[in-house]
């Protein structure tokens, strides 16, 4: 699939192909915490971000995403403010957590391994994640933009951040979805 972007690419007149992008307010970060048998899911609403993505070149994309830890939520006033407490998220002295995308590996024609920095809680740790292309194409509501979108999943060690709360009835390992959509500038 981004060797057929790439391509397609390749073939308008005047497209700008390295580019910034703008994250779609419709992108989704998924956190699933494992509670006593159970899953709660914590959203993270409105992330921010820079991505420069150059379609005919993606391994050379960079990223710097950003969501604020005091909109967590998972529906549930008690605990919403549980997951934002010194505890877990720390919000009120970490507001932020940010992901760095450093490097991009492609491996299949609509699949790639994206790697970067995560850090929350004031510590930055190594991230991987897997991404899939769920969409690439002219803007409906404007074809001179291009929309893109990406299923992203992989998971971290909270224990690493320094959130040990809990344990082991709350769970170490997170995994984290996300559905990253953006527009060309």
């Amino acid at each position: 699939m981004l060797a057929r972007v790439a391509a397609f690419l390749m073939m308008l007149p005047g497209m700008a192909l390295a580019a910034p992008w703008v994250l779609d307010p419709e992108t989704r970060i998924l956190v699933d915490v494992a509670w006593q048998g159970s899953t709660v899911e914590v959203r993270f609403p409105a992330p921010t971000g820079e991505v420069d993505f150059d379609e005919t070149r993606p391994e050379a994309a960079r990223a710097r995403i950003r969501v604020s830890t005091r909109e967590a939520t998972t529906g549930l006033a008690p605990v919403d403010a549980l997951v934002r407490s010194a505890d877990y998220l720390d919000a009120e002295h970490f507001p932020q957590i940010t992901f760095r995308l450093d490097r991009l590996e492609q491996t299949s024609k609509q699949t790639a391994q994206i790697f970067g920095e995560i850090t929350l809680r004031g510590v930055t740790r190594p991230a991987r994640f897997d991404a899939t292309v769920i969409r690439y194409g002219p803007d409906p509501a404007d074809p001179k933009r291009f929309e893109a979108g990406f299923d992203l999943t992989g998971s971290i060690d909270r224990t690493e951040f320094g959130s040990t709360a809990g344990l082991p009835e709350v769970g170490a390992e997170l995994p984290v979805r996300i559905r990253l959509l953006m527009t060309s500038k």
